[in-house]
């Protein structure tokens, strides 16, 4: 069973990054678990968590803005315990962000919670982190004079 959970709970994670490398907010969205009150979303950009359904909506319907992302994603360990999952990986997305008219590089590691409800896994909670060594590439010309 439990390495049926795990094929599982990766192959939402392979959704996952198959909707963004798409630019495709909606299929996004439907790997969370939008009827848990609890949700927690810890995007690298943003100094505070976005929480409950109406917070990751939100956050993915902002991401208008990137109009090209390619989502290479390697380093993968999930474990299973009962019906909670947690899963960390390593990745590096290429975007194009409109908005500052640029393409960006952003090397980072992800954690992810997952709770199977009614047979099917889904996310609840997700944190997002720039590597402590790259950041540095990815950010600093927004911090120039």
């Amino acid at each position: 069973m439990a390495s049926q959970d795990i094929q599982q709970v990766r192959a939402v994670i392979d959704r996952w990054m198959k909707a963004l490398n798409d630019c495709d907010t909606e299929a996004v969205k439907k790997v969370w678990d939008s009827s848990y009150s609890e949700l927690v979303y810890i995007a690298e950009e943003n100094n505070d968590a976005l929480y409950g359904w109406e917070g990751v909506d939100g956050y993915y319907n902002g991401l208008k803005d990137v109009s090209v992302a390619d989502w290479v994603i390697d380093n993968v360990k999930i474990d299973v315990l009962g019906d909670v999952a947690w899963v960390y990986l390593t990745y590096v997305v290429e975007a194009h962000l409109t908005n500052f008219g640029r393409t960006m590089v952003f090397p980072g590691r992800n954690t992810f919670i997952l709770r199977k409800n009614e047979g099917e896994w889904k996310i609840i909670h997700y944190h997002e982190s720039l590597s402590r060594d790259e950041s540095r590439k990815t950010w600093d010309w927004f911090f120039e004079g």
